[in-house]
């Protein structure tokens, strides 16, 4: 006699019920209240699923017993174990691309099942702006990553998940501080302004999708040329990035739970000097400038090693991570709700990172109306490093590397309790006290609603109607503690300063959908009306003199400043597209959108973006058909577009005036009220335009084993608007905005995917590969040359940016080696016999006198290099054998050049900051082999000026993730009632291979963007290797 056991659901089904209709889900969800008491059987119904074209297994697919909630998932080799209530149970299985079957059991305890192709469902789609395409008749440059493979990598912003994954897209971290978040970069540089992308959200712009739940995202659709993106018109001319969160399906609620916990560690510290060896430098130093030895270094040898301030600063950091969801639903209703929470600990001391969000998304249908919503809300708050304190250090990592060993971290007797720097040396803060006694924090709400309603008026007709809203507030604080740092730094008082802001955006959009096909033809048409406005606000608010442990503005008892602004602009917009395809051979698509914005002034509010592209699929013409095994899959595509940008200030057309208390007059010092203009009006600026061509090729291989794309792009930006300088004589506060300028670029972008199967291991592997070249054409307006990437201590500029070369190119003076001897110095002269560089030696760096005026000066700058590299890749590779799996992916850059300013810092003798032990290789009479000059304190040569002695290659190859996963079999889960259970261990950022002497090649912007490729030491923040383990749940 079978034993049964009894599982009762209802209490489980109606936990899910109650919390999901706080959520305002009740609706969606009280079906599955009515769920009855299930008996089940101890022995499981088994078998095998495979696919009726080729034989092949089907991992993956879903079984599940009609009616009731239990369900698995097969294996690897495509087996399923499911516990059953009686021998009369109907089995329900379905799989992606194949037609969903009904099996009844009849009693029977191994069902071997064959599923067949379903033609309709392997017609995959892709999502496009208001809408979605057929794979086969997109005719633009469009990128796809599925969410499953965002999960992959251990970071908790989504963002950096995209980095070497689509050919084309580059992300740029903002900052290294823990939920600094990252930036998105489309095909290169497209203005000398804004270059971030436009975001949409499942139908809504947002500002950044970085705090979005990688375990919520279903796609991610990056809309790389003009024809593609041209139906978002001015917002879309740096490309549209388009994320699609996960809906439910029909069928039983399905319960998913993760969870991760990582370490992260710094991989790589720089090698300065300890306390002995500064002080034989520092002592060599001074004896070569004929100075007196520092107080301080008389004694090398009774100094020992003394502090290692990076050792201090730096830590060994968790991270965790958890999220939940339940999906489900019917014919007439859908419905998900997911919440996660992750929280990240700094490598760098008090730096600490936390955010929570919840998502619901549902949606109805009843009779011909479609209605549907998603609510997001996240809150994160960060906690970051101090500034620099006005020190040479810069921020805490700049100072743990300057500051000169032999000074001890603490100090009891000072105000704070920490030591500092004494005597004459270069005024670098303690990096400890600046982490412990200024407070910096962020707390940021974002809340997402977007909503629709929509009415299929006839069979091929639809009208939608979206409406969206996002706010977006950030609430900052400064805590200054009062403080005695050494003789260099003091804060005599407690101060506080914070600000609030808040960015609103209400988004209105009507559009009619046409869908039809008619023998060999098909047409999509779009008509659209959209609106939307922003609004901004912000205030802000300090005070001096507070009680010691009382952080509120109140308390203060010294003089309080406020300030604040408000802003709002619109944007009214009507577009239109058509999709035509015959024969599934021909495709074109034309797409027109105007917009109207209130940033311009009423002459030249309006702009037109229209867009044409053309699809030929090569592969399904007749005369191709011999080869359609061999390459099932080539299509062509040709596009033009015409995109704008308006991503200024608003009323940057009118002059406008600024007010504050703040002016003293007459006797004493009695402040009054004043006013002044900020700004000359510009009223007859105009939208900023850009013009993109592509020619693509889409293509399948070897039985569509190897699929890939590539594709050519010119574009070229005109009327750039430029922030033009004019003299401070001319009264106003702030530069004019003008267009000035144009801008073009060109590259070429390859994706590549193959996929097999050996036996019964499966793999894929993928790689992307961009090259991109831009080229400033002019600047006009009289800018001639725009300067940038100063090193912060050593004057000239590093950048220029001028009509002819690259944005941000490198001009620097070129190092050219070391005298070796006098007699080399005196016969490098100039046009007049005269020495060129009067004060070097042997030991001393020669530079080359460009211009041949025989005096080395910033007119002997040569163009030395471009901060952007000449080809970005990424590829991994995907192994399934049994039940493990693994997953490796790499990525890099090659050809990009970096201002190493941290270096130039750490080698400069005449600075008494530490220095780096590369100093110890410097030359001397019995050490010429080397590229190090000599130590000198007075550098009378200019040794460590601004030149190609700093400039390095910037390329890397990063070993980035690497994951090994378990699942359990399926026979397994079926005995402990859940689908699936996945353990995984995960390893990010591995190893970087590279020959730059930094922190990090990878050095994102977090500055303009003349400075880019340019490490400024002060704002680095090191890269950190995380170690993971996860756990993924459904049932």
């Amino acid at each position: 006699m079978k034993k049964k056991y009894n599982l009762n659901l209802r209490k489980v089904k109606w936990s899910v019920l109650v919390a999901s209709s706080l959520l305002s889900t009740a609706p969606m969800l009280a079906h599955v209240a009515d769920v009855p008491t299930i008996s089940i059987l101890q022995e499981p119904i088994t078998g095998k699923i495979i696919s009726k074209s080729d034989g092949m297994p089907l991992p993956g697919a879903t079984v599940s017993i009609k009616g009731t909630s239990i369900n698995t998932a097969t294996d690897v080799d495509g087996n399923f174990s499911l516990p059953a209530s009686s021998d009369n149970v109907v089995l329900v299985v379905s799989y992606m691309g194949f037609k969903t079957q009904e099996i009844p059991a009849n009693g029977q305890t191994t069902i071997n099942i064959t599923l067949e192709e379903d033609q309709t469902q392997l017609e995959e789609v892709v999502v496009v702006g208001y809408g979605t395409v057929k794979k086969k008749d997109l005719t633009g440059a469009i990128g796809h990553v599925n969410g499953s493979d965002l999960k992959q990598q251990g970071v908790s912003d989504v963002t950096r998940t995209l980095q070497g994954r689509m050919a084309g897209v580059t992300v740029e971290s903002s900052g290294g501080n823990p939920g600094a978040g990252s930036r998105i970069l489309i095909r290169g540089v497209s203005s000398l302004n804004n270059a971030n992308p436009l975001y949409i959200v499942d139908g809504v712009q947002v500002a950044s999708i970085s705090n979005l739940n990688s375990n919520d995202i279903e796609s991610i659709d990056v809309l790389k040329d003009a024809s593609a993106a041209a139906i978002y018109g001015s917002r879309a001319a740096n490309g549209v990035v388009l994320v699609t969160t996960k809906s439910g399906k029909s069928g039983e609620p399905v319960f998913s739970l993760s969870t991760n916990l990582g370490v992260q560690r710094i991989i790589d510290k720089l090698d300065v000097l300890n306390a002995e060896q500064w002080a034989n430098v520092n002592n060599a130093a001074q004896d070569a400038a004929g100075i007196p030895r520092l107080d301080i270094a008389q004694n090398p040898q009774s100094l020992g090693k003394g502090t290692d301030y990076q050792d201090a600063i730096y830590r060994d950091a968790m991270i965790r991570q958890y999220d939940m969801s339940v999906s489900g639903g019917s014919d007439s209703g859908k419905y998900s709700v997911s919440g996660g929470y992750v929280t990240q600990d700094g490598i760098v001391e008090t730096t600490d990172f936390n955010r929570y969000n919840i998502r619901v998304k549902t949606e109805t249908k009843k009779g011909i109306f479609r209605f549907g919503e998603t609510v997001f809300l996240s809150r994160d708050k960060q906690t970051q490093m101090a500034g620099g304190w006005g020190g040479q250090g810069g921020n805490p990592v700049g100072s743990a590397v300057k500051m000169i060993p032999i000074f001890g971290i603490y100090d009891p007797e000072a105000i704070g309790g920490y030591g500092g720097a004494y005597g004459p040396v270069v005024n670098v803060a303690n990096p400890l006290a600046q982490l412990h006694l200024e407070d910096i924090t962020a707390e940021n709400t974002n809340i997402l609603v977007n909503a629709f309603a929509e009415a299929s008026i006839l069979p091929s007709l639809k009208y939608k109607l979206n409406l969206g809203y996002t706010n977006n507030s950030t609430h900052a604080r400064d805590y200054y503690k009062r403080y005695e740092v050494g003789t260099l730094f003091t804060h005599p008082t407690n101060d506080l300063s914070e600000s609030k802001s808040q960015n609103v955006l209400v988004l209105l959009e009507n559009t009619l959908n046409f869908s039809k096909e008619f023998g060999k033809h098909s047409i999509q048409a779009l008509a659209g009306y959209t609106y939307q406005k922003y609004n901004y606000n912000f205030t802000s608010s300090s005070k001096t003199d507070l009680p010691d442990g009382i952080a509120e503005i109140d308390a203060g008892a010294g003089t309080a400043n406020v300030g604040g602004n408000s802003t709002e602009s619109s944007l009214l917009s009507v577009l239109g597209r058509v999709i035509y395809s015959f024969d599934s051979r021909y495709t074109l698509t034309a797409s027109v959108r105007r917009d109207g914005s209130s940033r311009f002034g009423s002459s030249n509010r309006y702009g037109t973006f229209p867009s044409v592209a053309v699809g030929w699929n090569i592969s399904n013409e007749g005369f191709f058909q011999k080869l359609a095994e061999t390459i099932p899959t080539l299509k062509l595509r040709v596009s033009y577009g015409e995109l704008g940008n308006q991503e200024i200030g608003d009323y940057q057309y009118a002059a406008s005036i600024a007010s504050n208390i703040n002016y003293v007059l007459g006797d004493g010092q009695t402040k009054w009220f004043g006013a002044t203009q900020a700004a000359f009006s510009s009223p007859n600026i105009k939208w900023e335009s850009t013009k993109t061509t592509n020619f693509g090729l889409d293509f399948g291989v070897l039985n569509g084993s190897l699929t890939g794309n590539i594709d050519y792009f010119y574009k070229k930006t005109s009327d750039i608007l430029l922030n033009v300088p004019i003299p401070g004589s001319a009264g106003a506060t702030s530069n004019p905005v003008v267009n000035a300028g144009t801008l073009s670029n060109h590259g070429l972008e390859l994706g590549l995917n193959y996929g097999g199967k050996a036996g019964k291991l499966n793999y894929n592997v993928y790689g992307t590969f961009t090259s991109i070249k831009n080229k400033v054409d002019e600047l006009g307006t009289g800018t001639q040359q725009i300067f940038g990437g100063q090193p912060t201590h050593h004057g000239a500029s590093t950048t220029v940016t001028e009509a002819g070369g690259p944005v941000s190119g490198f001009y620097l003076i070129r190092d050219e080696g070391i005298f070796q001897t006098q007699a080399e110095v005196d016969n490098y002269v100039g046009p007049n016999g005269a020495p060129i560089q009067p004060n070097a030696a042997p030991g001393d760096v020669k530079f080359f006198d460009k211009n041949g005026d025989g005096i080395i000066d910033n007119n002997d700058r040569v163009y030395s290099g471009s901060p952007f590299p000449k080809f970005e890749y990424g590829f991994g590779f995907n192994l399934a054998y049994g039940n493990f799996d693994a997953n490796v992916f790499f990525q890099g850059t090659s050809g990009n050049k970096i201002y190493n300013g941290l270096r130039q810092d750490l080698e400069s003798t005449n600075l008494t900051y530490n220095y780096s032990t590369s100093v110890l290789n410097a030359w001397t009479p019995e050490n010429t082999d080397t590229d190090m000059p000599r130590v000198i304190s007075s550098d009378p040569n200019l040794n460590n000026r601004t030149s190609t002695r700093f400039l390095e290659n910037g390329s890397y190859l990063r070993f980035k993730t690497l994951q090994i996963g378990y699942t359990l079999p399926s026979t397994l889960n079926s005995k402990i009632g859940i689908s699936s259970l996945r353990i995984y261990l995960s390893a990010d950022n591995l190893a970087t291979f590279t020959k730059y002497k930094g922190y990090n090649p990878d050095l994102g912007r977090t500055g303009s963007i003349f400075d880019r490729g340019v490490d400024f030491g002060h704002v680095a923040y090191p890269l950190a290797r995380t170690i993971s383990t996860g756990v993924q749940l459904t049932f």
